[in-house]
């Protein structure tokens, strides 16, 4: 009886001397560089999925991304290298009359690990956006792809940026020959 009692005065105490929001403390923002390579089919306009980087060690006070797109004459295939944190982030192979294939990121978190915004609004490709490939695609094009992964929380944390980075480009993997082409959009936040 005298623990019940014990017991019951503790709680009384700790119930009425502590205020339940204490326990709950805001996680402080990271310096830290973080990249999404996000990819969508270019047939169905979905998403199909994407990799994180996150670069603990430094915040880079610059970001550059440097690609080599070699066409598929016979074989071919583009990489894009993040310069200052000298890290390939994406390398897919271009195959002539065959089908090439993601190599980096490989394999790609399932759309499912990416979480979206509650809200229904719509974020537009900002105007600052670059193609990576110089492809010349269509406007029209690319914004319904980029509506594959507007509404990503990884892309609107990019989008809050001052200076928002956001790159593109469409991935060839078949030559042409093939409806196995993807979209891959490059975003830092």
């Amino acid at each position: 009886m005298k623990n019940f009692i014990i017991m019951i005065g503790g709680s009384l105490c700790a119930w009425f001397c502590c205020d339940p929001e204490d326990d709950v403390y805001p996680e402080p923002y990271e310096s830290i560089d973080r990249i999404a390579v996000l990819i969508v089919d270019d047939v169905a306009n979905e998403f199909e999925g994407g990799e994180y980087y996150h670069y603990y060690n430094q915040q880079y006070l610059t970001y550059n991304l440097q690609v080599e797109n070699v066409p598929a004459a016979d074989t071919g295939y583009i990489k894009v290298q993040f310069v200052e944190g000298n890290q390939l982030i994406y390398h897919a192979s271009q195959i002539f009359n065959g089908s090439g294939t993601i190599i980096v990121p490989n394999p790609l978190k399932d759309p499912s690990y990416f979480d979206r915004v509650s809200t229904e609004d719509f974020a537009n490709l900002p105007q600052v956006a670059i193609e990576l490939t110089n492809g010349s695609s269509n406007e029209d094009e690319v914004q319904k792809k980029w509506a594959a992964v507007q509404n990503l929380l990884i892309v609107r944390m990019g989008l809050e940026l001052e200076n928002p980075k956001i790159h593109y480009f469409k991935q060839n993997l078949g030559g042409g020959f093939t409806e196995n082409n993807k979209w891959v959009f490059i975003v830092k936040y």
